[in-house]
C-alpha cells in the first residue's frame, strides 16, 4: 500500500474536523486518515480506532475518489423496523 499524502491545508482540516465536528463518526473518519498519512498501515489505524480492517480501506478508499465528501458517506447497517409507519402511527395514537 502507498503511503497516504495529503497536503498541508488538507491535514489542517481533517484535524480540525477530527476535533470539532459534530458527527463522531466523521470525526473518527477524519482522525484515521490523518493517521494513515503519518506513516500507520490499516492494521494499526484498525487496531487504534477499534474498527474493522475492512472499515478503514472503505474510509481511505472513499478518501482517494471523493476527498471530504467520502468521510461523510457510508452504510449505516441495523436491524430493520418491525412495525410499519403505519403501525406505529396506531399503536402510539399518532
Amino acid at each position: 500500500m502507498k503511503l497516504l499524502i495529503l497536503r498541508q491545508v488538507e491535514q489542517q482540516t481533517l484535524r480540525e474536523m477530527g476535533i470539532f465536528h459534530p458527527h463522531p463518526r466523521v470525526r473518527i473518519r477524519a482522525q484515521a486518515i490523518v493517521r494513515l498519512s503519518q506513516g500507520l498501515t490499516l492494521p494499526q489505524t484498525a487496531n487504534e480506532f477499534h474498527v474493522h480492517l475492512n472499515s478503514i480501506e472503505a474510509w481511505r478508499q472513499r478518501w482517494n475518489k471523493q476527498g471530504l465528501m467520502g468521510l461523510y458517506q457510508g452504510r449505516h447497517t441495523g436491524r430493520k423496523r418491525k412495525w410499519t409507519a403505519a403501525q406505529q402511527r396506531a399503536a402510539y395514537g399518532g
